[in-house]
């Protein structure tokens, strides 16, 4: 039997949706682990390739696709729709076109600036255009005049070049996050996924009709229909139900909830709202907080399709996951270091022995201090037991379980809590009818059980849950008599229980199948239940417990299991809340310490083919993580472990100074490459001068970094791009940041050489931009300061003297004072006859020497002292000949250079032309053996050097 065209088409959404989120995502955790090996243009290329293939290998899903919408207008309206292929199938091409470019780039060593950009512009214009031209979401009407929106062939499109155009966002600047741009133009692309949604699924109607009748019964009905695939469930009859017109109206709100969820899974939108959340989460201000997107987690083993999971975290960025295998009965476990120098999921390891645990109770992990996590679970028998990690065994773990429950084997409700520096569970023992405990402590040593409340005073049909209000404290809560809420407190100072008491009333006949309570650690607890009529309802204690109140509308949850409530408390104590709602989508509300207020709930992600059981688990005051396996869809997708998290915007300050390295290191990368790269280096410099001073409120310990990056290689690159009040400025602000801590350090050599280095740069900025007179008294300043230092630390006397010809005396000198520049440049070379006498085999002192020189010449011709100034650039010739014997290959061509200027022009000036024509000859001579090799750089010299020859010939004949 042929599968209906409007599946197919419904699966080729589905399936272009989901390639471009596994490949965007693919992306997203590669630039994340922050790896260069390979470089980040190469892994992305990669993954881009793969797209490709993918999408070429789905080509015949995508002309289904076409064919169904061709099927769907009038013939005389399909050239319309060939058109539109056409044009879409261009912007394919040109995003294609952008990854040749970016791979040709690359594999030419990144050496054509032009292929960058081309790669850059390409990628952008072809994602544009989809972004601004919404005809390419609609087509003809056959039965209307104005268009239907129908978003399935631009969808395929869209899909694939924007995930085209983040790779190249990526690939170019790994750290996009910190620019400003890059998210911009990456949340206007959520916003139009987010319209194509919303569009998409106005086209999904689910009906559902019936009634109630008059004897207490109601009945039902539901179908739903996708107007733009042709998508249509059929319909199904329900039978009669016992309820009236409240129950028939939920019954009905929840099968258009359900109906409209699973929709959204069959045509594709599920995967369409995952990649919007994907690409709004990165496109977000990483100091702004949020909840990420869903992301699959790479855990060494597959986990079955029926797992039950649980976590917790024994420490600050640690989280450990807990489950049950169904293939083996049994529980395993795995772990995340987050701190960790290359994190990833350890190895799964055993906990229980194979075929000994039930699944339900779901296996409970618990954490109660450093290094000491403790897992809870019933065996087939119905006994409670306990594992915990122990860092002394192989595997971390207990080599098996623990029997806590005694010799009772007939118990039931298992519930749990831990408060800093215990563990407590609590059961049912069904034979004796009271209420049992037992404790483990610090070290993982578990008590005797006790008993908490004594027999008949939880009935054997009660729902139980445990929570710890404040350390130590352990209260028992549990639902009796289908009407009530009754429940007792542990006191650790007297190490007793209280009498049991009732605490609440359910209201009408609202009785739930469970219940959950939370301790949140400041004396505050909370119970919470799902109402009849899909609310979550709450009781709060403060000293006393509040009536029970709903929290959020009605018609969001199921009524009743497996729809569990999984609640969880950061370390800023706020109290959140976790259920899979009607929708099939992960739902949370939260109330904040010292609140007592619930605000609206949040819908996290898409909605799942199926239900899974949530796990979360906070690693970092205000942080979160949930878990939960995707168990895939009719497809044959294979079951994943998926993740998302809460980020509260609040990195340390070590990480933010790692974002800001890494945007320095990507500067410095852009600058040595050709063409306009630099402007983007630029770029990334400015990016992390706004990371290190945002780290620097937080952390002041940081100033000195920050004021080491305002000078380069921020300052640095503004300056020799022409940005010279940029420039400029941002050496000033590194000289406050200096200044400020040199205050407070007075005795630190290195500040002062810092500062000494800052005035330095600074009088370069002030000199081009032009401002000499500002230029050469910080160029001065400069050198005042580091000759103070180098009255007491000799390291510093080849830097002074370096700073004395350059900037000091050059500036001096371009300012036509003269003696001053003399001064300074002499005194460099005393400084490097003194430091060559100490190395005398120091080429590079000798080649410095002969650089004092030709600068001090030109400061005496300047004076002018003519004869004084040929003298010297004598000596510098002859100090550099004698090293371009040695080593050519480096001096060579500046010796020819010297000889070309100052040398031979002053002793021609001075009327000295026999030397002169000597010294031009040499220089012909030095020009013709390196033209040889590079006629490009040495050509036009040579020929500057042989007209040289010809004048001076021609001077000494005439004269």
């Amino acid at each position: 039997m042929a599968t209906p065209t409007p599946v197919l088409t419904a699966l080729a959404i589905y399936e272009a949706g989901k390639k471009a989120y596994e490949a965007y995502q693919g992306i997203v955790a590669f630039v994340s682990l922050g790896s260069h090996t390979p470089t980040p243009e190469e892994e992305i290329l990669a993954r881009l390739e793969m797209l490709h293939q993918d999408f070429v290998a789905l080509q015949g899903r995508f002309d289904e696709v076409l064919e169904a919408v061709k099927q769907a207008v009038r013939v005389e309206q399909q050239a319309y729709v060939l058109n539109l292929r056409r044009d879409l199938d261009g912007l394919r091409g040109r995003a294609r076109t952008a990854m040749d470019e970016l791979n040709a780039w690359v594999a030419d060593g990144r050496k054509d600036p032009l292929l960058r950009s081309n790669a850059d512009n390409n990628s952008r214009l072809a994602a544009n255009t989809l972004l601004e031209g919404d005809s390419y979401f609609y087509r003809p009407d056959p039965n209307a005049p104005e268009s239907v929106f129908d978003h399935r062939l631009a969808y395929i499109a869209y899909v694939y070049v924007l995930t085209v155009r983040f790779g190249v966002i990526a690939g170019l600047n790994p750290q996009y996050r910190e620019d400003r741009l890059a998210r911009e133009e990456l949340t206007r692309h959520a916003a139009r996924l987010d319209w194509v949604f919303e569009h998409a699924d106005q086209a999904i109607e689910p009906h559902t009709g019936g009634g109630p009748d008059d004897r207490g019964s109601y009945i039902l009905g539901y179908q739903c229909v996708d107007h733009i695939t042709g998508y249509d469930t059929g319909h199904t009859q329900l039978g009669w139900r016992p309820g009236g017109q409240a129950e028939y109206d939920d019954a009905r709100a929840y099968y258009s909830d359900e109906l409209r969820a699973d929709m959204r899974v069959r045509v594709g939108l599920a995967k369409l709202m995952a990649f919007r959340d994907t690409v709004a989460y990165w496109a977000k201000d990483p100091r702004t907080p949020g909840w990420s997107s869903w992301m699959p987690v790479e855990v060494p083993d597959t986990m079955t399709s029926e797992t039950s999971l649980s976590a917790a975290s024994d420490r600050p960025g640690r989280t450990v996951l807990v489950w049950w295998d169904k293939s083996k009965a049994q529980v395993r476990a795995t772990s995340y270091d987050s701190t960790a120098t290359a994190p990833a999921w350890s190895p799964t390891v055993t906990i229980s022995a194979e075929h000994a645990v039930r699944q339900e109770p779901m296996p409970r992990a618990l954490a109660s201090g450093p290094g000491l996590i403790t897992v809870l679970m019933q065996d087939k028998d119905g006994a409670v037991y306990a594992t915990r990690t122990d860092a002394g065994r192989p595997t971390g773990w207990l080599a098996e379980p623990v029997k806590v429950s005694g010799d009772s084997t007939d118990v039931s409700f298992l519930g749990a809590a831990t408060t800093p520096g215990f563990v407590v569970v609590m059961w049912r023992d069904n034979g004796a009818g009271t209420l049992m405990a037992a404790f483990q402590d610090a070290k993982g040593a578990w008590g005797a059980p006790r008993v908490a409340a004594p027999a008949d005073a939880v009935s054997l049909g009660s729902d139980f849950a445990v929570a710890c209000p404040s350390p130590g404290v352990v209260m028992a809560i549990w639902t009796m008599n289908e009407q009530t809420v009754h429940s007792v407190t542990y006191d650790p100072r007297a190490a007793t229980w209280s009498a049991p008491a009732q605490i609440a009333e359910f209201p009408g006949t609202d009785f739930p199948a469970r219940i959950y309570a939370v301790g949140t650690g400041d004396g505050k607890a909370d119970v919470v239940w799902r109402g009849k009529f899909g609310a979550v309802w709450n009781i709060h204690y403060d000293g006393g417990w509040s009536a029970p109140a709903e929290i959020t509308p009605r018609h969001l949850t199921k009524w009743g299991s497996p729809y569990t409530i999984v609640p969880v408390v950061t370390g800023d104590r706020r109290l959140n809340l976790f259920w899979q709602g009607r929708d099939s989508r992960v739902q949370t509300i939260y109330r904040d310490p010292q609140q007592s207020t619930w605000p609206a709930p949040l819908r996290l992600g898409q909605p799942w083919w199926s239900y899974s059981e949530l796990a979360a688990v906070s690693t970092a005051p205000g942080s979160l993580s949930l878990y939960r396996m995707d168990f895939g869809s009719e497809i044959g997708e294979v079951s994943k472990l998926q993740t998302c998290f809460y980020d509260p915007a609040t990195p340390t300050a070590p990480a933010r100074i790692a974002d800001a390295q890494a945007l320095v290191t990507r500067a410095q990368t852009l600058w040595n490459l050709p063409g306009p790269a630099r402007e983007e280096a630029n770029a990334r410099a400015a990016d992390a001068i706004a990371v290190a001073r945002e780290v620097v409120t937080l952390d002041p310990g940081y100033r000195a970094t920050l004021a080491q990056w305002l000078v380069f290689p921020a300052g640095a690159y503004l300056m020799s791009s022409g940005h010279h009040d940029e420039a400029i400025a941002r050496m000033q602000e590194a000289l406050g940041l200096y200044e400020q801590l040199i205050g407070e350090q007075p005795g630190s050599e290195d500040l002062r050489y810092r500062k000494a280095w800052t005035l330095v740069n600074l009088a370069q900025a002030l000199w081009a931009k032009p401002d000499h007179a500002q230029g050469t008294q910080r160029a001065i300043e400069a050198t005042d300061l580091l000759r103070q230092l180098a009255t007491r630390k000799p390291t510093y006397r080849p830097g002074l003297a370096q700073w004395l010809v350059f900037p000091a005396g050059t500036y001096l000198m371009g300012s036509g004072r003269h003696d001053e520049a003399i001064a300074r440049m002499r005194e460099a070379l005393g400084l490097f006859d003194k430091l060559i006498g100490e190395q005398p085999g120091s080429e590079d002192l000798r080649y410095r020497k002969a650089w004092a020189l030709v600068n001090l010449a030109q400061a005496l011709w300047g004076k002018p002292d003519h004869a004084q100034g040929a003298q010297r650039a004598i000596e510098a010739t002859d100090l550099l000949r004698q090293l371009a014997t040695g080593n050519p290959g480096r001096y060579r061509g500046g010796l020819g250079d010297w000889l070309m200027f100052p040398t031979i022009p002053y002793l021609r000036q001075s009327g000295r032309r026999d030397e002169a024509l000597k010294r031009a000859r040499e220089a012909a001579d030095i020009f013709t053996a390196l033209n040889a090799t590079d006629p490009a750089v040495y050509g036009p010299k040579l020929a500057a050097a042989k007209k040289l020859v010809a004048d001076i010939q021609a001077e000494l004949e005439s004269g």
